[in-house]
């Protein structure tokens, strides 16, 4: 009888797999339309999209291109009936604190990624480590001047000479801001020393309109320094052209960009669809080599990149950063108003 029992049972295991591996769809038969919001630069966002397109031929996307924080808002008051699919990129941290607007999807790949790195519930799941550099142009910055720290970028030397995006409506921008109140402040009494730093420096930041017109600006000469990210600083020729990107000496941050889908969205299978595909070694490996992109996966070697072991990392303290958002941007506005 435990024989037959055994055997019944090891015959609906294989029933299981094979009425499971049957169910799975090949990549023609998804279907239909995917809206995804991204604030990712253009070549590396059109580059997924096609990449996607071109894997499930019978799939139509549509692009939304804004800043972070404008497209977590508007996501926000679309809540009711939801236009996005997808949020794809932006810092995590800012995610974190929109995060009652996605819904959970753990990805098949998710034990190849940092616990660290994702959120608890997968409302959000990183997908490239951000670290934060200086682009400075070295047409305009002598070798000996160049800064190596952000306490280097409070010289007066730099006054209305460092561009950086705005924290309000630029999730890497964000980041940046709290990677300065981290790295000199406490949690205990809300990072006020870090709040002294960033308003010791106010006078030699020029707020761009978006964060592509931080490192696009020093690139054209406009600004000899520039605050930005790693991703965005590689994509120019900094071995033999007019460019230099530092980390900075002090600590610097490498929070993920994030990927996470819209709670009550139309198209929630063709959202996990896609979930799995940005994530996926292909898709990794393919913006690590054209973009310079980090890849989230650890099965993944980064291409061009120094180690992040290399990097002096600091402790960002990520739920801090995304529980007080709206209070810090506030905070920001009004240090930007009073310089």
């Amino acid at each position: 009888m435990k024989k037959f029992f055994a055997l019944f049972l090891a015959a609906l295991m294989v029933f299981g797999i094979c009425a499971a591996a049957s169910a799975e769809k090949a990549p023609e038969e998804y279907s239909g339309s995917l809206t995804i919001y991204s604030p990712h630069d253009a070549d590396p966002l059109n580059a997924g999209v096609q990449g996607f397109e071109a894997k499930y031929p019978n799939v139509k996307v549509e692009v939304v291109a804004d800043g972070t924080g404008n497209l977590l808002n508007r996501i926000k008051a679309e809540a009711a009936a939801p236009e996005a699919d997808i949020l794809w990129g932006g810092g995590a941290d800012s995610l974190a604190a929109y995060k009652d607007y996605f819904q959970s999807y753990k990805p098949s790949c998710i034990d190849l990624i940092d616990p660290s790195l994702y959120d608890p519930d997968c409302l959000w799941i990183g997908e490239s480590p951000l670290p934060m550099v200086f682009l400075v142009n070295t047409d305009l910055v002598a070798e000996a001047d160049i800064p190596q720290s952000w306490k280097d970028l409070a010289d007066p030397k730099w006054e209305k000479k460092i561009a950086i995006a705005d924290p309000a409506s630029s999730g890497s921008a964000y980041t940046q801001l709290n990677t300065m109140l981290m790295i000199y402040g406490q949690v205990d009494d809300d990072y006020a020393a870090g709040w002294d730093f960033v308003k010791s420096l106010m006078k030699n930041l020029v707020v761009q309109s978006g964060s592509s017109a931080a490192h696009k600006n020093v690139d054209s000469g406009e600004y000899p320094i520039g605050i930005t990210l790693e991703k965005a600083a590689v994509q120019y020729d900094l071995t033999n052209g007019h460019l230099k990107m530092i980390y900075p000496s002090d600590g610097t941050s490498a929070v993920p960009d994030g990927i996470a889908i819209v709670k009550d969205c139309k198209n929630p299978e063709l959202a996990q669809l896609f979930v799995e595909y940005a994530l996926s070694a292909e898709c990794q490996e393919a913006q690590n080599k054209d973009y310079g992109r980090r890849p989230i996966r650890s099965d993944v070697t980064p291409v061009g990149l120094e180690p992040l072991s290399s990097i002096t990392l600091m402790n960002y303290n990520f739920d801090y950063a995304g529980a007080n958002k709206a209070e810090i941007v506030e905070k920001w506005q009004d240090a930007v108003v009073g310089d």
